[in-house]
């Protein structure tokens, strides 16, 4: 596996790839033209993002908490590609192909209380993994190589699963009212 290096933390190959192939992604449906393959784009990486929301905030913690530190160390080592590259991605390719879905249907107003709720706790739900997944995530990167002490390690985790939670309930929310706007409107 080739490593790069950026402000101290080692870029793998994995994490370079989880972050560019969401975009990648993104500028084929876009320039394709196809509703259906901008539609694919969001639905798979939203559900891929939901399910990596679902493990950690409900899974992870649970399992991860009894766990040695040098194990979680491990953990952590693996986990750094998914936290810091592609959730980030994922949180800007996902709401951003809604919004092109929704203005393509010529659907999307800021004058429907629906789309503001979903605009609101889109912006909740991106806040809230640059808050708290993006951050600690790179304060684990160099725990985990070797350059700092493991002590907070645990502490770090708990917030990294804790923001995924809260991800996962509010990407809840907006998938309730996409049904309900696929439904009824």
């Amino acid at each position: 596996m080739t490593d790069w290096s950026f402000s101290g933390i080692r870029l793998s190959s994995a994490g370079i790839a989880s972050f560019l192939v969401p975009f990648a992604a993104l500028a084929a449906a876009y320039i394709s033209g196809s509703i259906l393959v901008l539609d694919y784009v969001h639905v798979l990486l939203g559900a891929i993002w939901t399910g990596t929301d679902v493990f950690l905030g409900l899974l992870f913690s649970a399992v991860i908490s009894s766990s040695p530190i040098e194990t979680r160390k491990n953990v952590a080592a693996r986990l750094l590609p998914m936290t810091l590259f592609f959730i980030p991605a994922v949180s800007v390719v996902v709401p951003l192909a809604g919004y092109l879905l929704a203005l393509h249907e010529g659907i999307f107003t800021l004058s429907n209380w629906l789309f503001r709720a979903i605009f609101v706790i889109g912006i909740l739900l991106v806040g809230t993994g640059f808050a708290t997944i993006v951050p600690f995530s790179m304060k684990i990167a160099p725990i985990v190589y070797g350059k700092a002490s493991p002590d907070r390690l645990p502490m770090y985790l708990k917030v990294i699963s804790s923001g995924a939670f809260v991800q996962m309930l509010l990407q809840m929310a907006i998938i309730s009212l996409m049904a309900y706007i696929v439904v009824y409107l």
